[in-house]
């Protein structure tokens, strides 16, 4: 054994609080409060994780310590850790199966993820899951601080930290495109040979300006040189809502096709084709944290919506149980 792996095994709970507490607190004295120990104590235990690790943790001036660079990267692993080490903790003392903490994008929640849980239970692979959404970044930013074990859905790369990617397994699992639709009622529903124009002074509803769908949508009219459509109703709103209102209303919405496809085949909803206004595809990624990859509830899942995407034919993978 290392002599390096030796002095990990002696790091103690509260030495990988201590660089919490110092972020919290930029205080040795006050983080010495919270422990119920001196500070000289904890001035020691901070030189022991720092000869541990080899790096300089924390800045020291008049006003108090703060932690490096390199120890706020630590300090969001050993956070990570931590969560993990207390959601474990939480499973034994209660004695059920473990719960996966799983964060999903809107897209993936209508159909994509509700047909994985259906597949696993058929194989006698049940999982208990605890299910959270939010955007892209908080996902990601709950991954990294431990709270949560997994994450499926679009991983917006534009957005990229190289630091935050090289402690996440990224799975792509497969592609699914935007497309336009409306309710059967609809004017333009089966109509042929539209134009731009057509939508343009078609009725939309659409996600609240900041969504990088409407983004997308804009930047599609803009490349076509039209003015973006001005929404009959907007909204911070998923898919499920934005397929109800094309059915409820006359009005025209963008939606990743993943989340529609039985409403299209079931003729509840059609799909608008119009030359030069055809909304991109995005990937659809499994992403979790590396040290979790042996956590054998993460990696049924995981085969199970790679399963149920290859079904789909948006997937080249083929995976097993």
């Amino acid at each position: 054994m290392s002599n390096l792996s030796i002095r990990h095994e002696r790091l103690r709970l509260r030495q990988l609080r201590l660089l919490e507490l110092i972020e919290r607190h930029g205080s040795l004295r006050v983080v010495a409060e919270a422990l119920n120990v001196t500070q000289p104590a904890v001035s020691q235990m901070l030189k022991d994780l720092e000869q541990t690790f080899g790096v300089d943790l924390v800045v020291r001036s008049a006003r108090g310590v703060r932690l490096t660079p390199v120890g706020q990267l630590a300090r969001e692993r050993v956070g990570a850790a931590l969560s993990i080490l207390s959601n474990l903790a939480s499973d034994l003392a209660d004695g059920s199966p473990p719960v996966l903490r799983v964060g999903v994008n809107p897209a993936v929640l209508e159909q994509l993820f509700p047909a994985a849980l259906k597949m696993l239970a058929a194989a006698g692979a049940d999982i208990q899951y605890r299910l959270l959404t939010g955007t892209v970044k908080d996902m990601l930013d709950m991954l990294l601080t431990g709270s949560l074990d997994c994450y499926i859905g679009r991983v917006d790369w534009t957005d990229s930290d190289p630091d935050r990617d090289k402690s996440l397994s990224i799975t792509p699992i497969g592609q699914t495109e935007l497309v336009i639709v409306c309710g059967p009622q609809h004017p333009l529903a089966g109509k042929k040979d539209l134009t731009t124009e057509d939508l343009r002074h078609a009725d939309w509803a659409l996600q609240s300006p900041t969504s990088s769908l409407r983004l997308t949508i804009e930047t599609m009219f803009r490349n076509n040189g039209l003015s973006p459509p001005v929404p009959l109703c907007e909204g911070a709103a998923g898919p499920h809502e934005m397929m109800r209102l094309a059915q409820w209303l006359k009005v025209l919405v963008c939606v990743p096709r993943i989340s529609i496809e039985k409403e299209i085949a079931q003729g509840e909803l059609c799909v608008i084709e119009v030359p030069g206004m055809v909304p991109p595809s995005f990937s659809i990624c499994f992403v979790n944290l590396k040290e979790n990859e042996d956590f054998v509830p993460l990696q049924r899942l995981r085969n199970a919506v790679q399963m149920v995407m290859e079904a789909s034919g948006t997937s080249p993978r083929s995976v097993m149980f």
